[in-house]
C-alpha cells in the first residue's frame, strides 16, 4: 500500500489516541536549532498536527505538510495560531516557494524516500537549517510494552516490516547529527487503549483476525491497567542533522 494513503481509515484513531510529545523535546529543538519567535518551520507528515501545534504554541510559525486528504481535513478542523496546512508529500515538498529556518517530521521519516526527499528539504531550508526526525518509540523495559510488542509480533505481520520501532535506527545510521532521548508516557482509559492501538498501520492493514486480536489486547488492558486505565510508555527519541 501507498504510504501516502496508510492512514486515511485511521484518523479518527489518530484524532483521539495518538501521543503528543513532551515538553523538553521541544526545548531542545529550540535550542539546537536557534530558533526565536517567528521563525518558520516545515512540519513534513504531520498527519492531525499534533506536533504542528505544539511546535506553533512555542511562537514558531509553522507549516504543516502532509499528503493524505483525511489526516489534513483532521488538522484543518483542530486549527490553530501561526499554522498553516498544505498537501505535499516529503519528496516533492510543494510549500509555495515558503523558506524554512527548520524541518520537522514526527513518527514519519520511516515513511519518507529520503533520496528523493533530502534534495527537496535542502533546497527550502535556509542557510544553516536544520532537520528533525522524532519518534514516541515504545519503551521496551515497561512490562506492558514487552508484552505488547510480542503481541504484535505474533498477530500483525507487517509490523516488523513497516513499523516505526523496527525502522527508526536506520536513519540514524544514514547520517551524521545529534541525538536526544526523553521520556514521555500516555495513561489510556480502555476505548482510548484500543484506539491507540488500532491508529498504527500495520494493525489497521495487517490483523486478519480482529476478534481474537482484540481479545488478547483486552486481555493485555486487564493485566495491567491501574484503576481503569493502562500506560503507553515512550522514549521520544529525536535526531537533529543537516
Amino acid at each position: 500500500m501507498d504510504p501516502r494513503d496508510r492512514f486515511s481509515a485511521t484518523v479518527e484513531d489518530y484524532e483521539r489516541a495518538r501521543p503528543d510529545y513532551p515538553a523538553s523535546l521541544f526545548d531542545w529543538i529550540l535550542e539546537d536549532g536557534a530558533l526565536g519567535p517567528g521563525a518558520t518551520v516545515i512540519d513534513v507528515g504531520c498527519g492531525t498536527g499534533i506536533a504542528t501545534r505544539q511546535l506553533a504554541a512555542r511562537g514558531l510559525s509553522v507549516i504543516g505538510a502532509d499528503p493524505n486528504d483525511a489526516m489534513l481535513a483532521a488538522a484543518r478542523r483542530a486549527g490553530g495560531e501561526r499554522v498553516t496546512f498544505v498537501s505535499t508529500d516529503a519528496e516533492t515538498l510543494d510549500v509555495g516557494g515558503a523558506r524554512a529556518d527548520a524541518i520537522t517530521g514526527f513518527q514519519c521519516f520511516h515513511w519518507i524516500d529520503l533520496d528523493r526527499a533530502l534534495p527537496r528539504m535542502r533546497a527550502v531550508l535556509r542557510p544553516g537549517g536544520r532537520i528533525y526526525a522524532v519518534w514516541n518509540l515504545r519503551d521496551a523495559r515497561d512490562p506492558l510494552m514487552a508484552a505488547y510488542e510480542a503481541l504484535l509480533l505474533e498477530r500483525a505481520p507487517e509490523y516488523a516490516e513497516v513499523g516505526a520501532e523496527p525502522r527508526a535506527h536506520a536513519l540514524a545510521e544514514r547520517v551524521e547529527g545529534r541525538n536526544a532521548t526523553f521520556p514521555h508516557a500516555q495513561w489510556l482509559d480502555r476505548a482510548a487503549f484500543f484506539g491507540r492501538v488500532w491508529s498504527s498501520s500495520y494493525v489497521r492493514h495487517g490483523v486478519t483476525d480482529r476478534d481474537a486480536f482484540d481479545a488478547a489486547l483486552g486481555a493485555l488492558f486487564d493485566r495491567f491497567a491501574e484503576d481503569g486505565r493502562a500506560r503507553f510508555v515512550y522514549r521520544t527519541t529525536a535526531l537533529s542533522f543537516r
